[in-house]
């Protein structure tokens, strides 16, 4: 299974995200402060269309929340200006992955997956989406796996 994604993640294209001289010089509090911003203006309230999986993605508040917890590291939070590219064509991975928490509001995760470079450095994301009970599936937050990519 892992092959079949590797070859798979091989044949996709790579987003390539610079951080900017603008961006280099803000502290990290003041990075992830402008990019909130930035998920909040361009992303929040839209959904996104998976063509691996043939479903629709919304990005909600609680997904912005969730990211400004989560984004430590400047790589993370640069990497938010592609959430719309990462969500459309992350490539799904498995099958449904249940709540280890066991909370009634959530059905199931999926996890995709998109190769990326950032800064020169090869990554691969994995992107988690939740399906709430009775609700569409949301983007919940990325983390980012350092890769060697031939």
């Amino acid at each position: 299974m892992l092959v079949f994604v590797e070859e798979r993640l091989d044949k996709a294209k790579i987003l390539d995200i610079w951080e900017t001289e603008e961006d280099r010089n803000l502290s990290t509090f003041d990075l992830k402060t402008k990019y909130k911003k930035y998920l909040q203006s361009n992303f929040q309230g839209h959904q996104y269309f998976n063509k691996s999986s043939n479903f629709w993605i919304s990005v909600s508040s609680d997904c912005v929340n969730q990211w400004a917890k989560k984004s430590r590291t400047r790589e993370r939070i640069i990497l938010i200006q592609v959430l719309d590219l990462l969500i459309m064509n992350g490539i799904y991975e498995g099958g449904p992955i249940p709540d280890r928490k066991k909370r009634s509001e959530i059905e199931y995760y999926k996890h995709f997956h998109h190769r990326v470079r950032i800064n020169g450095k090869n990554y691969n994301v994995v992107i988690k989406v939740v399906k709430p009970v009775k609700k569409n599936h949301k983007f919940y937050y990325y983390s980012l796996e350092s890769v060697d990519i031939k």
